[in-house]
């Protein structure tokens, strides 16, 4: 005969069965785009961190450091060219020029077609761990996200649900922290044409992307949308900051303003409409 205790545990424990059973078969599914972006952002992050622990000097993580730079700056636009190839609509005639413009307009003006623009930049220097901030804090919120839907046991047994509300939270102050430094590294490539690293061509496309971050509408990077804003907004907050700081200093050189005049002109066009809160 068994013991009370015996009966109570096996009775517990078959109970509690059929409910982890329905908590699995209620969990959804990875669809081959998730287990995507899931597998580009987590290898985006993982080189992230390696590669910023390589360039701290470390003797042996060292030797890895150009090549996690490289591999997370091919993960984030392997990702992103995934979702543009998905998402482009080709015309209704495949021979008319003007459907194709139609169709490409909004893709080559995404968060997505930017950041590959980026990715090769960078990508034709050295290693600067500070480039690849930006991608990884979008690549981070794709996979929490992620991780959020389809391990939320898991998520929440290493107190990531936290992390992922407290994200959500300040999802906006730390858009705004990517277009800073997104802003932030055309000085250091400026910078680099007094040296034997010079190159005038990174600085020609850097200062273009600049200009179509600037004008970017687009409030999606890889699957997530801005909880506010879109990406020209923080774009335009920077530069904005910027002209408050300089301009009470640039108004004291004569004509300076016959110069930034035409380029302020050149740099907005375009520019995407500020939202308000």
């Amino acid at each position: 005969m068994l013991s009370p205790k015996f009966v109570f545990q096996k009775t517990g424990a078959q109970s509690c069965r059929p409910i982890r059973e329905m908590a699995d078969a209620a969990k959804p599914k990875m669809d081959f785009r998730t287990m995507f972006f899931f597998a580009m952002t987590l290898s985006l992050c993982l080189n992230t961190v390696v590669c910023f622990i390589g360039s701290l000097g470390l003797p042996f993580v060292k030797a890895f450091t150009l090549v996690t730079y490289r591999a997370a700056l091919m993960s984030a636009s392997v990702a992103f060219l995934y979702r543009i190839a998905y998402s482009l609509k080709p015309p209704a005639s495949m021979m008319s020029i003007a459907g194709w413009r139609a169709s490409l307009a909004p893709v080559l003006n995404s968060n997505g077609a930017h950041y590959v623009i980026y990715s090769i930049v960078f990508a034709m220097g050295r290693p600067v761990p500070t480039v690849l901030f930006p991608l990884t804090i979008c690549g981070g919120y794709q996979l929490l996200t992620i991780a959020n839907k389809h391990f939320p046991a898991t998520l929440k047994r290493v107190r990531g649900d936290r992390l992922f509300a407290l994200a959500q939270q300040e999802m906006h102050r730390m858009m705004a922290m990517c277009a800073t430094m997104e802003c932030s590294m055309l000085p250091l490539l400026m910078m680099e044409l007094f040296t034997p690293a010079r190159s005038v061509t990174r600085v020609f496309l850097y200062v273009n992307y600049l200009r179509r971050r600037y004008a970017c509408k687009d409030d999606t990077v890889f699957r997530i949308k801005y909880t506010y804003g879109n990406a020209g907004q923080f774009h335009q907050q920077v530069w904005g900051m910027l002209d408050q700081k300089t301009s009470p200093i640039l108004r004291r050189v004569p004509g300076i303003d016959k110069v930034l005049g035409p380029l302020k002109m050149w740099f907005t066009q375009g520019a995407a409409p500020m939202k308000t809160q």
